[in-house]
């Protein structure tokens, strides 16, 4: 069932599970939870049906230190949330990256889920890596391949949404915004108010789960901390601290020598069912650099100084994938780019790659874990309140020296590594130097991967949530966002937190099943 919150009047329900967030893993979740349990799962989303500007008034937030890009874009208050806007990338992380970086729990105990999350996505199971792969990176980067979802299965609202709508489990409630959460005797009451503020609905229950992105589940644990006694932070010191993304910048050039072998290299992949795959190059598991190095990966993008072709295409598929049509603009484009897109067609069915836009040169990215660092914080303001009266969310976030080093390191090992081998036949790296690295990182504000300020751990004092993503001082609360990840890891962070959804959800269908609570 879908209902909005605005004109509703005053509204109660109880329900065994409450869910905050139906975005990218909140409304999948809601779902799959009450599949396996067959219990009601009332769901609520701040936003509405669709969020149509870039940024939404309820994502502003107090910056200090460096301006976090992330903090008020990439964010999305919506059914479907980000993911009505997400590029797609899709690869768990290696147990390398968890290894010996404060992780309670390793990736034998998520990879049971990843073909259920591949189903979801509409994705070819296999290797994340391509075996044939024809060169030898001297055993310091290996290749590993994302898996792209098709355009029209990346927003969970079209691939989920009508499943989720006529459950008779599952209640999705949109413009209701959480803005009071009170914990007693091991289970929870929270208030939600419409967007004007006239209309309110209170739900009780016995769990708690905050899908609500790294950013918004980080400020409602603080805030459900400050309602309740500060509880939370008195046994999780770690709370809203350690707020890490990943950094990237462009370090430097590909000369090409054989551009079309280059294409055919390195250029996006099709697969069978119409999604894609791209290769990125990761620090190799046992890489000696791994001793002083965080977790990283290179990858090859082009810049066109002129819109082409494949920008007409890209506009194109994102606005099927926001549930809307193309403007006439785009459709002119098609017409006015007509030669590169035949070769385009035929580059994606004979070669079944996509075709480097006419005259973009190639560029080399690179991109890394930051290290973890408790004064790179998420807080509530002291003086700064949204439309309800609840204070903002306030962050301090910085890109430090040691930041620059690692990637600098990172770009010159890759570039040593690639210009090594037999690849530098067809291409070689021409690498900025490391002021220019470190000037330009010092404006990248983040690549919207946030994770860290609700970390995992395996006691209180270590982290916010157990292994189980149960708050320490709350159990009858989870938290289920990027934040919950203790590293950002060598690779994009969704399909992490999408395997400890499945997990979750498993874990709760077992519990009842089992007859436990």
């Amino acid at each position: 069932m879908l209902r909005n919150l605005s004109g509703a009047g005053a509204v109660a329900r109880e329900a065994p599970f409450i869910v905050i967030g139906a975005g990218t893993v909140g409304l999948p979740f809601a779902l799959r939870l009450a599949e396996l349990t067959g219990q009601r799962v009332v769901c609520l989303e701040s936003g509405g049906a669709v969020q149509e500007a870039e940024t939404h008034p309820l994502n502003r937030v107090v910056q200090h230190g460096m301006e976090y890009g992330g903090a008020e874009h990439g964010r999305f208050r919506c059914l479907g949330g980000t993911s009505t806007r997400w590029g797609g990338a899709l690869i768990p992380f290696q147990q390398a990256d968890l290894a010996g970086a404060g992780w309670p729990i390793a990736m034998d105990q998520l990879l049971p889920y990843l073909g259920e999350v591949e189903a979801l996505f509409g994705l070819e199971p296999g290797a994340y890596s391509d075996g044939q792969f024809p060169a030898e990176l001297g055993g310091s980067y290996i290749n590993r391949l994302a898996k792209w979802p098709e355009f029209r299965k990346r927003n969970v609202w079209s691939l989920v949404g009508p499943a989720a709508r006529s459950h008779p489990l599952v209640e999705i409630w949109t413009d209701a915004t959480v803005t009071a959460i009170a914990l007693d005797q091991g289970k929870v009451r929270l208030e939600a108010q419409s967007l004007d503020g006239q209309d309110r609905l209170s739900v009780s229950g016995e769990r708690l789960v905050i899908a609500a992105g790294a950013i918004e589940t980080t400020r409602l644990a603080l805030l459900m901390d400050r309602q309740n006694g500060g509880c939370i932070a008195a046994a999780s010191p770690a709370l809203g601290r350690y707020f890490t993304d990943h950094i990237s910048v462009v370090v430097g050039e590909l000369v090409e020598r054989q551009r079309a072998a280059l294409n055919r290299i390195i250029g996006f992949r099709f697969g069978a069912r119409g999604a894609m795959r791209n290769i990125r190059f990761e620090l190799a598991p046992d890489a000696p650099a791994r001793a002083e190095l965080p977790p990283g990966f290179a990858h090859i993008g082009f810049d066109a100084e002129v819109p082409g072709g494949f920008d007409v295409l890209r506009d194109i598929f994102r606005a099927l994938q926001q549930r809307r049509l193309p403007g006439w603009g785009s459709l002119w484009g098609l017409l006015a780019n007509a030669p590169w897109l035949a070769r385009a067609v035929w580059w994606r069915f004979v070669h079944k790659r996509l075709l480097f836009p006419a005259g973009a040169g190639l560029q080399l990215h690179m991109v890394a874990e930051q290290e973890p660092r408790a004064d790179s914080c998420i807080a509530l303001s002291a003086t700064e309140t949204d439309r309800f009266g609840q204070p903002l969310a306030e962050i301090d976030w910085r890109v430090s020296a040691g930041d620059v080093a690692h990637v600098v390191r990172h770009a010159q090992d890759f570039a040593a590594a690639w210009n090594s081998s037999t690849l530098a036949a067809l291409g070689r790296i021409d690498l900025h130097d490391a002021a220019t690295i470190g000037s330009d990182l010092a404006h990248s504000g983040g690549i919207y991967h946030p994770t860290g300020s609700t970390r995992m751990g395996a006691s209180a004092a270590e982290g916010v949530v157990d292994p189980d993503l149960r708050v320490f001082a709350a159990p009858q609360v989870q938290l289920l966002a990027t934040s919950v990840l203790p590293t950002g890891g060598g690779a994009n962070p969704t399909m992490m937190l999408m395997l400890l959804a499945m997990r979750c959800a498993a874990q709760h269908g077992a519990l009842a099943q089992g007859g436990g609570a």
